[in-house]
């Protein structure tokens, strides 16, 4: 047997830099390298699952290549906190460094309690689609205690006469908006089926029915009412409600998988097989093998997830069938595949040191077969031979595989793929070995606690290694967290077999002794493939470049022909806000393009100004435009049925987050508070021009920024009006209104000035819905309506938002004199008197407070605001090396003990960890997680206990 060895050119360019990478648009498949392979893993470690309002969410952002090195492609990471109504909520932008970074979400506390999701995800990923963004789903718990009904109540189910379900609900909209009395759409989800349907309030009530198949498992019902609408970075408490009804809570759903793909007649089969609940969670069961005649062929039981596998020789002539004696005392059979007459079975197996294949068949041929040897789409080995008897084994050493999943493939003469199998490799000498070593036995509120940690390599090594330490109360853990993973069951598990993997945790737990025969019934059913192979590219076109750092791109244009590049040299000076202040300067290329390589300004948003200048440095006036940004990606937000925890568990959560939260200060709750409906901005920089109108008139009802009008403006349109009008008609609609001569007549004693209002019989005036007169700000100044002519010609780049107060508070009357200051108090009143007046305002800000001056278009300079990199923030905990008696005055509860991302161990591998412990008592959990610069990974946990401190009494 001759195994070939792992192909070098492979290898050289998985762990090169991203040219090598790049290349591969212009290289054809030879070299066994799947397209997929050239993806980033992005991996966060969160603090936590379970938060409740208020709280930091700390994470560690880790992105690496294929085999699991630190990245060398990308340097900035997108992580954004996606609410239930797929709307992001927060986005951070990571600055990444030898691709690890870290970061933070502060939850608001008026956010509604529900599930969230947070996505990250790099620019070089999205060639790849979103099974390569990182996804993690946090259930967030308001503190606020909040006396509503729930919204679906009543729930009534009842079996009609043509054998179907009619499902009875009672709707309470307003938990979700008070005083809500509009129309109700209610979404009707299944597998199987959507609908929606309009339900209108009869007698003060909502109230729906509807029928259903009676086979459904489950149907969703989701709630939205009419009239909510998010924009910006406005956000109402609350905008959709679902719950799912079980409809069969006794479904079982058993399936058989064998092992390559086919059941062989008269070959001994690997059949798998997996047992399914109706909340799609496997279930624990017992049964038997049976033929057609009811003969009992083998037992089989599941693990604990619902899964196993049996061997057993199969017959052409007969059909089988897993049987099943549920509680009721009713029998269930679930069919297995059909037994096919040729063909050939593709077995694995292991020893210590070895993976084996055997391939057999029953077809008689002298052909020549091969197998190929794949991890991470990387090929590792190729391995051809002929059947001898219908059979043929070899060995591969299993210190050549990697660790994780390895795809054996097994393919005819012809190229053709007629086989395959996963095997997980888990070889835990090649996993990161950390070994933990406290200071103390004993621990009491606010002790020094140190960590004395150790990492190696399988020979017993020291290793340098980042690695990041989490200590928190173990009582405020997520009580699922074997649901979610960790470092080594992401990289090494989930980030390369798709769908739900329940538990994934304990396949990598060590006390687990059926890890390994878990795994592998993982593999050959979750990972189970029929044959079914998608064509390979040839040939690998990559549309979006790795983005190393900040950056803005754009062109210059003639300023009579926006389509035609300046014929001479044209250089640019570029500045941007932030401390300090960056200075850039650059010469356009011969077609007009620019890209100026930033760097790393740490603030949310930086301002901008671009100014031309021709080769002898005078400023020279072109068009300047910016390269729209990538929009963001879709966003997939994976609903499933709301599954309350029992009460004792939510309310002492709540309890111990209350108590943790009024310790440290942050807000008075009594047990009576409740929470109202409030529209609340968040993102919002209020700055003085801001701030003036706040004070008079409170807080904006919609604000659209300058990111939003960039990405809606289309080249036909003359400038802002253009662009309300059509792309925001429901916020600011238009008129043409026609004025009195007086209402212009700005200079009665001067003949040599034309009143505006011979010049434009009537003025196309911007309003707001439900109002009949809208005022005009610029920058916190009334504009007057000698200007209204320039306001439709407003270049968007210009801008910084145009915000809109529907209601404004306070006395309006006197910017009617404002806005037309040549005419009296009298002229005004005949102006309104035919009507009550409902004012609104329309502000808008511009980039650099230019007020007035912003009308006018700017040549050869742009002004704009950009993303920055986010801020970190260092986490902290408090010291208490001298304690006295007023310091236990203040309780001090975190849930987070300590939280250091980016530690680093010396050349050997140690490493210390300090700090303080707070004044909860009982088990707290050190978590280590770890990645070292060849890709080496590891996990560690052990738990502490803190006793109460008695001099503190």
């Amino acid at each position: 047997m001759k195994i070939l060895s792992v192909n070098t050119i492979v290898l050289v360019c998985f762990l090169s830099f991203s040219t090598c990478i790049l290349k591969a648009q212009e290289t054809s498949n030879t070299n066994g390298i799947l397209k997929l392979s050239y993806a980033e893993k992005i991996y966060l470690q969160l603090s936590n699952t379970v938060f409740t309002t208020g709280e930091t969410i700390w994470y560690k952002a880790i992105v690496t290549n294929t085999i699991n090195q630190p990245t060398k492609l990308s340097g900035v990471l997108y992580v954004e906190l996606i609410d239930f109504d797929e709307n992001i909520i927060d986005t951070k932008t990571l600055k990444l460094e030898n691709g690890l970074s870290d970061s933070f979400f502060d939850l608001d506390e008026k956010l509604t309690s529900g599930r969230y999701l947070i996505r990250a995800y790099t620019k070089w990923n999205r060639n790849f689609g979103e099974d390569f963004f990182f996804k993690q789903y946090i259930n967030v718990f308001s503190i606020l205690p909040i006396e509503k009904q729930d919204v679906i109540t009543n729930i009534v189910l009842r079996e009609t006469s043509n054998d179907q379900l009619k499902i009875t609900v009672k709707l309470h909209p307003e938990s979700i908006k008070e005083d809500y009395k509009k129309d109700l759409k209610v979404y009707i989800l299944s597998e199987d089926f959507k609908d929606s349907v309009e339900v209108k309030r009869i007698d003060k009530q909502y109230a729906l029915e509807y029928t259903v198949p009676k086979d459904l498992i489950k149907v969703e019902l989701k709630v939205k009412l009419e009239d909510t609408k998010l924009k910006n970075f406005k956000r109402k408490v609350e905008s959709t409600y679902s719950k799912t009804i079980a409809l069969n809570k006794d479904y079982l759903d058993v399936q058989f998988f064998p092992e390559s793909g086919k059941m062989i007649d008269g070959l001994t089969n690997n059949i798998a097989y997996k047992a399914i609940n109706y909340k799609g969670l496997g279930k624990v069961i017992s049964g038997h093998i049976v033929d057609e005649t009811d003969s009992i062929i083998t037992p089989f039981t599941t693990n604990k997830l619902g899964m196993g596998f049996v061997y057993f020789k199969p017959d052409k002539h007969k059909t089988y069938y897993g049987k099943i004696l549920r509680t009721n005392g009713v029998a269930y059979k679930y069919p297995l595949p059909e037994v096919m007459e040729y063909g050939y079975v593709l077995s694995i197996g292991e020893t210590s040191d070895y993976v084996s294949f055997r391939v057999k068949s029953n077809i008689k041929t002298e052909d020549s077969l091969y197998v190929k040897v794949k991890s991470r789409g990387v090929l590792i080995r190729k391995h051809p031979f002929i059947l001898e008897n219908g059979i043929h084994e070899a060995l591969i050493k299993k210190a050549e595989i990697p660790n994780g999943i390895v795809n054996i493939t097994l393919f005819n003469s012809n190229k053709v793929p007629i086989g395959e199998r996963l095997f997980f490799n888990l070889d835990e000498e090649n996993i990161l070995n950390i070994a933990l070593e406290l200071d103390k036995t004993i621990y009491t509120q606010r002790d020094k606690t140190s960590l004395n940690l150790a990492f190696t390599n399988k020979k017993n090594e020291g290793i340098a290694t980042n690695f990041s330490a989490l200590v928190i109360d173990n009582d405020k853990l997520n009580s699922n967290r074997n649901e979610q993973h960790n470092i080594l069951s992401y990289f090494l598990l989930h980030s390369e077999l798709k769908g739900f993997i329940e538990k994934p945790n304990t396949y990598f737990d060590k006390n687990n002794m059926y890890r390994k025969r878990n795994l592998d019934a993982l593999m050959l059913t979750q990972g189970w493939s029929n044959y079914v192979f998608s064509k390979r590219d040839s040939i690998y076109n990559f549309d979006i470049k790795p983005e190393t750092g900040l950056s803005i791109s754009g062109k210059v244009r003639s300023v009579f022909n926006v389509n035609k590049p300046p014929k001479k040299r044209v250089d640019l000076t570029m500045l941007t806000s932030g401390e300090p202040p960056g200075i850039y300067t650059q010469t356009v290329d011969s077609i007009g393009n620019f890209v100026f390589n930033l760097d790393d300004h740490f603030r949310n948003q930086l301002d901008i100004l671009i100014q031309s200048s021709n080769k002898k440095g005078k400023a020279k006036n072109f068009n300047l435009e910016l390269d729209k940004p990538m929009p963001e990606p879709r966003i997939v937000y994976e609903r499933e049925e709301t599954i309350a925890l029992p009460d004792t568990i939510i309310t002492e959560f709540l309890k111990k987050k209350t108590e943790e939260r009024r310790a440290a200060g942050g807000f008075n709750l009594s047990d009576d508070t409740v929470e109202l409906n409030a529209v609340e901005l968040t993102g919002y920089n209020v700055t003085p021009e801001r701030e003036k109108l706040f004070r008079l008139h409170g807080a904006p009802d919609v604000v659209i920024e300058n990111k939003e009008l960039a990405k809606e403006e289309e080249k036909w349109m003359s400038g802002l009006y253009d662009l309300l009008r059509t792309k925001f008609p429901d916020d600011v609609y238009f008129e043409n209104v026609s004025f009195p001569a007086k209402a212009f007549d700005l200079v009665t004693h001067d003949p040599s000035v034309t009143p505006v209002d011979t010049i434009v019989k009537s003025l196309e005036v911007p309003k707001i819905a439900n109002t009949n007169h809208a005022f005009v700000f610029i920058d916190g100044e009334i504009v007057e309506g000698i200007d209204y002519p320039l306001l439709p010609f407003l270049a968007v780049e210009n801008i910084k938002s145009v915000e809109v107060l529907r209601r404004p508070n306070g006395s309006l009357l006197q910017y009617y004199q404002e806005a037309f200051p040549r005419n009296d108090i009298i002229e005004i009143k005949k102006m309104i008197a035919h009507q009550v007046p409902i004012i609104g305002i329309i502000s808008i800000y511009t980039h650099g407070s230019n007020g007035i001056a912003a009308l006018l278009p700017p040549k050869g300079v742009y002004k704009g605001t950009i993303p920055g990199l986010s801020a970190k923030r260092e986490f902290y905990t408090p010291k208490y090396e001298t304690l006295k008696t007023k310091d236990w005055d203040i309780p001090d509860l975190r849930s987070v003990i300590h939280w250091k991302p980016l530690a680093q161990t010396n050349e050997e591998g140690n490493a210390k960890v300090e700090f303080y412990n707070g004044d909860n008592t009982g088990d707290m959990l050190v978590v280590i997680e770890a990645i070292s610069t060849d890709g080496k990974i590891g996990y560690f946990e052990t738990t502490y206990t803190v006793d109460k401190r008695l001099e503190s009494n």
